[in-house]
């Protein structure tokens, strides 16, 4: 994983997800990147990297908050995803996440996943390895 600096004074450090290629098939009215299409892909990156920081097989995307889209996003750009620091819960992950264009934020939000057993009943969350 790649930690990245978001203040000169290291304050906050977030880890690079992936990337995606904004395409012509991505756009909505105005030639942008849809808002929707946008929350979709940041729905798929949070989804991963809950998984990957769990150890869990099942998580379900439980609370999307507060996302703010603050530039607008043209087909042809790379928007790469970020994550601060995951905060464990008893059966939840919660974390912000970002998307940016050339380091300029397009995205940023808070997005909780919840474990779920076979049935899709909550349960509580493995305990990782340091």
């Amino acid at each position: 994983m790649v930690e990245v600096q978001t203040k000169p004074t290291g304050e906050t450090k977030m880890v690079f997800l992936g990337s995606r290629l904004v395409k012509v098939l991505d756009l909505g009215v105005g030639e942008n990147l849809y808002g929707g299409r946008l929350l979709e892909m940041a729905a798929e990156q949070g989804a991963i990297h809950a998984a990957r920081s769990t150890g869990e097989g099942h998580l379900v995307g439980y609370r999307f908050s507060e996302f703010y889209l603050t530039r607008p996003v043209k087909a042809g750009e790379v928007l790469d995803f970020y994550a601060e620091k995951v905060r464990r819960g008893r059966s939840s992950v919660t974390f912000f996440l970002e998307a940016r264009v050339g380091g300029e934020r397009a995205l940023r939000g808070e997005c909780t996943f919840v474990a779920v057993d076979a049935d899709g009943k909550k349960k509580q969350l493995r305990e990782m390895e340091p």
